[in-house]
């Protein structure tokens, strides 16, 4: 975290809290340990979805997308039991909307909308 975020305001937020902080140099990501190996995580995953579904690689930025909403739904070391989704919510998460990735699927178009049968 860089210095230019500390006040006095800050300081305050942080205490009431509870949260710890370091600083860290200015452009220097290597130097938190946690984002480097998070990033590293969801590109490797996106890379193998990218591959295994046969994707172009154009649709990068929607498999990391769809990594990240994964991973908020699988259950971590230090929460055994518990995934994020639940952690950060306080409700059981229901994952049976989760499928294959790159399965195929339809969109519900409502009657209401009044569309010629030819509409595709």
């Amino acid at each position: 975290m860089g210095q230019e975020w500390y006040n006095q305001a800050w300081e305050q937020y942080r205490q009431d809290k509870g949260l710890d902080f370091g600083f860290t140099t200015s452009y220097a990501h290597q130097q938190n340990r946690a984002a480097k190996y998070s990033m590293q995580t969801i590109l490797d995953d996106a890379c193998t979805g990218l591959a295994k579904s046969g994707l172009l690689l154009k649709y990068w930025a929607e498999t990391v997308v769809t990594v990240v909403y994964v991973q908020n739904f699988i259950s971590l070391s230090r929460h055994p039991g518990n995934i994020l989704a639940e952690i950060w919510t306080g409700y059981q998460q229901d994952v049976s909307h989760l499928r294959p990735f790159r399965t195929i699927a339809y969109a519900h178009i409502p009657s209401d909308l009044s569309l010629s049968k030819l509409f595709p």
